[in-house]
């Protein structure tokens, strides 16, 4: 059975093309304290401009986990249909497993979503985990989920901060949306996900890069990335023909 208290490991099997890999999600309980929003009164605006094939190089940041700053207090079906464009046929057919601070969300409609939540987004995933964790799933009882209520409904709706992780088949679907209205990253993660890029893609980033509106050297890049006086970098992703 998989754990329901504070913390929540769910291993799931990812499968890309031939090669299978294992994926540890963890969720801790919801963040709210006041603190959680102060993390993000101070960022780096970094902006790329790419071709449509360049977009997949910024995919294992959405895997790793990232910051959205959004309206919360609502339920998760308004938190990704009206803020960010993904209808009740999306979210039925297509997100098979929707974990909310811990747990499986079986009904997103009547889940609601607050400031400091952790949400994931997957699709289906294979074997006897997939059955397990999928929304709706006969097998549900087998593992923690978000009853109906269990939450009690704030007063009203308010502009807060979730973090979110997408995995698998939902990467090439919502990873461009979500870059294109722009994320905030760890400033460590940014940093180790520049440090791992092949040279020729840092390459072709590094012409691409603008850092609060202007571009700059790759030595400047480097420098700016890894000033540890900077905690998050607001990292939007647009994508021309």
């Amino acid at each position: 059975m998989v754990p329901g208290n504070n913390f929540n490991l769910l291993a799931a099997h990812t499968l890309r093309g031939e090669r299978s890999e294992l994926f540890f999600i963890s969720f801790m309980e919801n963040d709210s304290s006041p603190s959680f929003k102060n993390r993000f009164h101070s960022f780096l605006p970094v902006e790329f401009n790419l071709p449509p094939d360049g977009i997949p190089a910024f995919f294992p940041l959405l895997q790793k986990g990232f910051v959205v700053k959004a309206r919360v207090g609502v339920s998760v079906q308004a938190f990704l249909g009206d803020q960010f464009g993904l209808g009740p046929e999306y979210l039925r057919d297509r997100v098979k497993t929707i974990f909310l601070d811990g747990k499986s969300v079986d009904d997103p409609d009547k889940t609601l979503i607050l400031d400091g939540s952790r949400l994931a987004l997957s699709a289906a995933l294979p074997g006897l985990a997939g059955a397990v964790l999928r929304r709706g799933s006969p097998f549900a009882g087998l593992r923690s989920r978000v009853a109906e209520g269990e939450k009690e409904r704030p007063g009203a709706p308010e502009e807060g901060f979730v973090s979110l992780k997408i995995f698998n088949l939902l990467l090439p679907e919502l990873g461009p949306l979500f870059l294109r209205k722009g994320i905030l990253i760890p400033r460590q993660d940014f940093q180790e996900f520049w440090e791992s890029l092949p040279g020729d893609i840092r390459k072709r980033l590094e012409q691409a890069i603008r850092v609060q509106g202007k571009g700059l050297p790759p030595d400047q890049i480097r420098d700016l990335i890894g000033s540890s006086s900077i905690a998050w970098i607001s990292l939007a992703v647009h994508s021309g023909s």
